[in-house]
């Protein structure tokens, strides 16, 4: 089972969904290397981002059309092939609020 990050105004988000946005939001701006950086499954980054992107979910192995705010947005890269990732002000937000809640003890 994978842990889920419960959010006021949002649905869960999954463990590796707020890894992926942290990377994002550190820098790591494409597909290929998140996959890289991560070390998660390339199948499962690019399903991620589309839940990111507030694009769709997958669930059960289908994909679900959804209204969501996207907490990422991607353009064309400017100096490589493919798209360029960047998280929003609500995925900034995002971040502050689950860092905010974690204690480390």
């Amino acid at each position: 089972m994978i842990p889920k990050v419960q959010l006021s105004e949002l649905d869960y988000l999954q463990l590796c969904d707020v890894v992926l946005l942290g990377l994002i939001a550190k820098g790591i701006d494409n597909r290929p290397e998140l996959v890289r950086v991560s070390g998660i499954a390339q199948r499962q980054v690019y399903r991620r981002l589309l839940v990111l992107t507030g694009a769709s979910q997958y669930v059960a192995g289908k994909g679900l059309s959804r209204e969501l705010d996207a907490l990422v947005v991607s353009r064309p890269h400017p100096h490589q092939q493919g798209k360029q990732l960047a998280v929003t002000e609500l995925g900034l937000a995002v971040l502050q609020e689950i860092e905010n809640s974690v204690r480390v003890r």
